[in-house]
């Protein structure tokens, strides 16, 4: 009966936390959290974008190494690994064709605002649920003693 008791404390207590920190989060810093969501929102979109044009080079250097390797003989069979072919065609000819997968970190870094205000919900976080440890733990403590 104590872990049912347990497990929907538990539930209630993570379902709290979430609703009250997105309400916090949503009074919090307004205006200067509307600013940030638009750079981190316009950096998914050249992410998206950055991310398809490494699809489409990937695509277009594997369809380069398969008819470059024919042309060389070197091909034993054709590839459908991308990073395989790169790989055997560096191998082969000496030439580096790799290409890197972008990353939100390309486009966005959060402003020093936004990370200060992060750690600081994060502290405030902690110290609450350390006080209310404690809090649970001393009534525990001291209905025992009666």
């Amino acid at each position: 009966m104590a872990s049912v008791a347990i497990v929907i404390g538990g539930a209630v207590v993570n379902a709290l936390a979430f609703s009250g920190s997105n309400y916090l989060f949503a009074k919090m810093g307004k205006g200067e959290a509307e600013e940030e969501r638009k750079r981190h929102d316009q950096a998914l979109e050249r992410l998206a974008s950055a991310e398809q044009d490494y699809e489409r080079q990937r695509i277009q250097r594997l369809d380069f190494i398969n008819e470059r390797m024919e042309e060389q003989k070197h091909a034993v069979s054709t590839f459908t690994d991308v990073d395989k072919a790169i790989r055997e065609y560096y191998l082969a000819t000496g030439e580096d064709l790799s290409v890197r997968k972008p990353k939100l970190s390309d486009f966005y870094q959060p402003s020093d605002n936004q990370k200060t205000g992060e750690i600081i919900f994060i502290l405030l976080g902690m110290a609450a649920v350390y006080c209310t440890a404690l809090f649970i733990q001393g009534k525990k403590n001291g209905s025992k003693d009666d």
